[in-house]
């Protein structure tokens, strides 16, 4: 009951993303709009992940096609929001590898119908340098920078409240489901409601974005 109430207002927090952002569009910086496509894709992906759940009993495929639809688009988020990345592209060239790195594991080690630990773990380590790297990079390109004020300061932050809470979850997926069954319940509600607030907030800065100081950009 709890783990079908969290999914559903999981649902609910990221047509609120999705919508809030179509809302903005119009206000929207390029990396924001990066992010605009990332939820959209995000919905499209539990909706198709939802139907093959319930039709063939195996989504999994899904959520490794979209890991890499989800890290392609962070680098390319990244790649225009971080001084140095957009000098020499150095975003695109991380995405490009983490992709690649991923599809010779759906080869070699981890079929594209199982869960894709290995990737995800790359992924979380990929992304959670890249939050830190873009911190470094805001503290030290103006001192006078008004971080509150600043939209891709929080949406960094979401970011890296996301997937500093899910790193070591994903890589032990597989054990919790296997071995901790009483457990695995529990922690696949957990992660929706990290979700449903990660979401919430995409939608909320989205919302408020014509408020920020986009001077500091």
């Amino acid at each position: 009951m709890a783990y079908q109430a969290a999914y559903y207002i999981y649902f609910i927090s990221l047509l609120f993303a999705c919508f809030s952002s179509i809302y903005r569009i119009k206000r929207l910086d390029k990396g924001a709009l990066t992010l605009m496509v990332l939820v959209w894709c995000a919905l499209i992906n539990e909706s198709v992940a939802s139907y093959f759940a319930r039709r063939y009993h195996n989504n999994l495929h899904i959520y490794t096609v979209y890991g890499f639809i989800e890290l392609a688009l962070l680098c390319i988020y990244f790649n225009s929001i971080i001084d140095v990345f957009i000098k020499k592209n150095i975003g695109l060239y991380i995405g490009v590898l983490g992709c690649l790195l991923g599809i010779l594991n759906t080869l070699i080690l981890q079929p594209i119908n199982t869960f894709n630990t290995y990737f995800l773990l790359l992924e979380g380590l990929l992304i959670i340098g890249m939050c830190l790297f873009a911190f470094f990079r805001l503290l030290l390109k103006r001192e006078s920078l008004s971080l509150s004020g600043y939209p891709h300061f929080w949406f960094i932050s979401i970011l890296m409240f996301f997937w500093s809470i899910t790193f070591l979850t994903w890589g032990l997926y597989d054990y919790i489901n296997q071995q901790l069954q009483q457990s695995a319940l529990t922690i696949n509600t957990a992660l929706f409601i990290i979700g449903t607030i990660t979401y919430a907030c995409f939608g909320r800065v989205f919302l408020i974005y014509p408020k920020f100081n986009k001077g500091n950009d």
